[in-house]
């Protein structure tokens, strides 16, 4: 007798009991099955059975106390499964935190973070939170700590009595500082803990705790006096003139000790007082012109955060065109190829700040290879610059051209309105400049919003070229991965690169294929080969491809695709499961329960961006894990 046809009697019967097992208040079926196994001596049993009541959510909290046992286990995978299940069943197992805490000391650093985010799962509130992350941010693995700030952080202006204490702490006192320096001006009846932190015998506390008082802006200002006290330190000195420029006073009888340091040999000290005193100053137009020249020359410097330092300084003061275009003019003018690199290097680091002055800067054909490198290095945030790019597209030297397309790409959707010159260059029959496979990238890179170049990629999976073939199917997977000619006609393609010789081809292969999800049901058997492939990565992405592919079509697609039309960005969807949770790049997702409405921001292959609405949060879900309202 199945296991399904088990509980489908005890339901019908009403019993309390099952194979012996007595059911606890409250547990469903499923549980009491799992409770039993959770006794077991097999380890893939007890795993198994974790597992269960993990899926079962908060109707698992009733064996809390059994699961929590199992955090004590001899097997270390039974014990993160444990800490995986407990997590699961929520806040519903806050008593279980304590022990869930206990295992944090154990000596898997895989455990260690499964249990933080078992922790973070529970929201056990910050009374219980904050003493166990203090504690924490002491954990030598960085990621653990990250994930630690992250959970101390969202708990905001709550996690201040904890975190003030932590400043007493010698060991906790500098997480506790950064975490401060986040929450900002909202956590200022930390200050006076803070501004004691400046006394600190140890350097790192003393510029954690100026840089703090700086991130609060107003707040801080009667901190002044104090700051003013670390202008001379060895240490800290740098950062208490940076806070003094940021909050936009310095005191008359602390200038002239600012005005020394500007012609310190110290130019990370240099170049900070000379961009303070010009903030403060900005009447001064000869200080101004003064403090640009300077700013600009070291742009060219050898040390990198010297660099850095002066592209941060120039970004930040207020603008005064006048006097700085003729002196930025004249450094382009006269840079030789080692000072423009470090120039557009220190630049790209600004991100989205130094776009404007990168764009200008195009004008100088002597340099704008390394300008548009540059700019491709921002990424996204330098979208407003796709146009001036676009142009580059046919650049007569090829280069320059090659560059733009890469840096196209790397901005991704912002794009958009360069795919017009990316499909005339695409159209070429003649590319001597082996320009396609940066094209195929900007164009998959751009994704739904490159639609216009379908037709003729899909011209392209009928070259005699390998590499051209599987380079348009990878971009028509990013581009149109629900259309019905593209699947026709790239899922073969793509299928056939899962054998070729070269190993980013069957990377690039696995990728795409996972990209079309359960419509790419016809290359499953393909994918179950290329698990076994002699490359550990190609084994990872077709192993990943093959679990997207073998969604069940119906549950996948026919919800989505149903009389309406295919999903696109604009539209509402709402979340078919309880405790889903939206992927976040970089940081752990969000829980939403069952129901929970969300806009459509973009489609890629099986995945679904959205933004929970009447938020801002946004990030990426399975297809089959929303439906239509």
């Amino acid at each position: 007798m199945t296991t399904k046809y088990m509980i489908l009697i005890l339901t019908a019967c009403g019993c309390l009991t099952l194979g012996g097992v007595k059911l606890y208040a409250g547990e469903t079926p499923v549980a009491a099955l799992a409770a039993k196994d959770l006794k077991s001596d097999n380890e893939a049993i007890k795993v198994k059975a974790l597992d269960a009541l993990g899926a079962e959510g908060e109707k698992a909290a009733a064996v809390a106390k059994p699961i929590e046992e199992l955090l004590k286990d001899t097997s270390a995978k039974v014990r993160a499964h444990a800490a995986m299940a407990l997590g699961s069943i929520g806040p519903a197992a806050k008593d279980s935190v304590p022990a869930l805490a206990e295992l944090l000391k154990d000596p898997d650093v895989m455990i260690r973070r499964t249990v933080v985010r078992a922790v973070r799962a529970i929201h056990p509130g910050p009374k219980v939170m904050i003493p166990i992350c203090v504690k924490l941010l002491e954990d030598p693995d960085p990621a653990i700590r990250a994930r630690i700030m992250t959970a101390i952080a969202e708990h905001g202006v709550e996690a201040m009595p904890g975190l003030i204490e932590a400043l007493k702490d010698d060991k906790a006192a500098f997480w506790a500082l950064i975490l401060l320096r986040d929450i900002g001006p909202s956590a200022k009846d930390a200050l006076p803990a803070i501004t004691e932190k400046l006394k600190d015998k140890r350097p790192e506390i003393r510029r954690e705790a100026v840089l703090t008082l700086g991130a609060f802006g107003e707040a801080a200002l009667p901190a002044i006096p104090q700051i003013v006290t670390l202008l001379g330190d060895e240490h800290a000195g740098t950062a208490a003139t940076f806070v003094l420029g940021q909050l936009g006073q310095i005191p008359k009888d602390a200038e002239a000790t600012v005005r020394t340091n500007a012609k310190s040999d110290d130019l990370l000290l240099s170049t900070t007082s000379l961009w303070a005193l010009a903030r403060i100053h900005p009447e001064d137009k000869e200080l101004r012109r003064d403090t640009t020249e300077k700013l600009v020359e070291r742009l060219k410097d050898k040390n990198a955060f010297v660099r850095v330092a002066a592209a941060r300084a120039l970004a930040a003061l207020p603008p005064a065109p006048e006097i700085t275009v003729p002196i930025w003019e004249k450094a382009l003018k006269d840079a030789d190829e080692t000072t423009m690199r470090h120039a557009m290097d220190a630049l790209a680091a600004l991100g989205a700040r130094a776009v404007p002055r990168l764009m200008d800067a195009l004008k100088h054909e002597k340099f704008r290879v390394d300008i548009v490198y540059a700019l491709g290095r921002i990424g996204p945030d330098a979208a407003p610059a796709a146009g001036e790019l676009a142009k580059l597209v046919e650049d007569k030297k090829s280069r320059v051209a090659h560059e733009a397309i890469i840096a196209l790409g790397n901005i991704g959707p912002g794009s958009k309105d360069a795919v017009p010159a990316l499909v005339k260059a695409l159209e070429q029959t003649d590319d001597k400049d082996l320009n396609f496979a940066a094209i195929a990238f900007a164009l998959g890179k751009i994704g739904p919003g490159a639609a216009a170049a379908e037709s003729v990629l899909l011209k392209q999976l009928e070259s005699k070229d390998d590499n051209v073939r599987l380079l348009s199917a990878w971009a028509l997977a990013q581009i149109r991965p629900a259309s019905a000619d593209v699947v026709a006609k790239a899922v073969s393609v793509l299928t056939a690169g899962l054998t070729l010789p070269e190993l980013q081809d069957r990377l690039l292969a696995a990728e795409a294929l996972g990209g079309f999800g359960p419509l790419a049901k016809s290359a499953v058997d393909a994918l179950k080969k290329a698990v076994t492939d002699e490359n550990k990565d190609v084994q990872e992405a077709a192993a990943k491809a093959l679990k997207a592919v073998e969604q069940a079509v119906a549950t996948v697609t026919a919800p989505i695709m149903a009389a309406a039309g295919p999903l696109k960005p604009g539209d509402f969807v709402v979340t078919v499961e309880d405790k889903v949770e939206i992927g976040m790049k970089g940081k752990p997702g969000e829980i939403v329960s069952k129901g929970t409405k969300l806009k459509v921001l973009e489609i890629r292959g099986s995945w679904v961006g959205v933004r929970i609405d009447g938020k801002d949060t946004t990030g990426w879900l399975l297809f089959e894990q929303v439906s239509r309202p």
